[in-house]
């Protein structure tokens, strides 16, 4: 194996190692600087064509900084990277990416234990750095170790929530009658797009009048959104699902990861473009949609 020279010398041998591959100098400078900062101790650093000969024996969390798209070089890396916060159990890798390569990143990354950063200031960087040294590798995780462990906790119960709320709505759907009075009020909405970008549009305004962070939680945007798609015969990739989540990328995609685990959503690979995922509603929750946009429906035109 070529050996890789750290950027900075060891630092407490009770920190966290980290591998830091990244191939602008410039930025491994300043990342080294960060991992350190943050209370980590920089094992290795070198360009991303480093990265897989020095992963196949890793013994340290990972911190990959993406400045272009090397096509399959990077594609290797990022099949490598996956997988390694399920085998560990914990946050293992951090990865940086440009916002031109969400789709690209998140085609291969869907191992929660594999955090991705969108185009991140030095605060959401420093602070993730911070939660992927929070426990050396291998050491049981203590009480109170990683805020990142209390915000994942607290947004996969919100998560959970919404799912909970959504196949109750799905069990209590009224079953849809053949002919009768009754048939247009209880039958699933199948061509109300118009409706929905409706809904979607009067949440946007909300942000003219109150302060947006008010309401910064996207997983009604993220539904609305692929209800619309899906009532549209639409695919909607992860890159333009984040721009409807109407948050920042990285939050976006977090809220995803969690609703795809929580079986809310589900992703289907690109048949033309193995680069790209898509992102849909689940069964259950396409039927849950149903149901409220049929209520909705009756709502702001009912029935003469």
């Amino acid at each position: 194996m070529r050996a890789l020279s750290a950027d900075l010398p060891y630092v407490a041998l009770r920190s966290a190692g980290v591998l830091l591959f990244a191939d602008e100098p410039h930025r491994r400078e300043h990342l080294a600087d960060a991992i350190t900062r943050a209370g980590g101790r920089l094992v290795a650093s070198g360009p991303l064509s480093a990265a897989i000969e020095r992963l196949d024996q890793r013994v340290a969390s990972v911190v990959v900084d993406i400045g272009a798209d090397d096509g399959d070089s990077l594609d290797a890396i990022l099949d490598r990277l996956n997988g390694l916060g399920a085998a560990s159990g914990r946050l293992a890798a951090l990865i940086l990416t440009p916002a031109a390569l969400i789709d690209v990143v998140a085609a291969r990354i869907d191992d929660p234990g594999v955090a991705i950063l969108v185009d991140p200031d030095a605060v959401e960087r420093d602070a993730a750095l911070s939660e992927l040294v929070a426990v050396p590798a291998g050491r049981v995780a203590e009480e109170g170790e990683s805020d990142r462990r209390r915000r994942l906790a607290q947004l996969g119960e919100e998560v959970g929530r919404i799912a909970r709320a959504l196949a109750a709505l799905s069990a209590s759907a009224p079953e849809p009658v053949a002919g009768g009075s009754d048939a247009r009020a209880v039958a699933p909405i199948v061509s109300d797009a118009p409706l929905v970008r409706a809904i979607l549009k009067l949440r946007r305004l909300r942000g003219q009048h109150f302060e947006p962070a008010l309401f910064a939680d996207p997983a009604w945007d993220i539904l609305l959104d692929l209800a619309a798609a899906r009532i549209e015969g639409r695919m909607v990739a992860v890159s333009s699902l984040c721009i409807a989540a109407a948050v920042p990328a990285t939050t976006a995609l977090r809220w995803i990861s969690q609703m795809t685990e929580q079986a809310l959503l589900v992703r289907h690979p690109d048949a033309h473009d193995g680069r790209r995922v898509f992102i849909a509603l689940a069964d259950a929750t396409a039927t849950a949609m149903d149901a409220y946009l049929a209520a909705a429906r009756r709502v702001v035109a009912p029935a003469a």
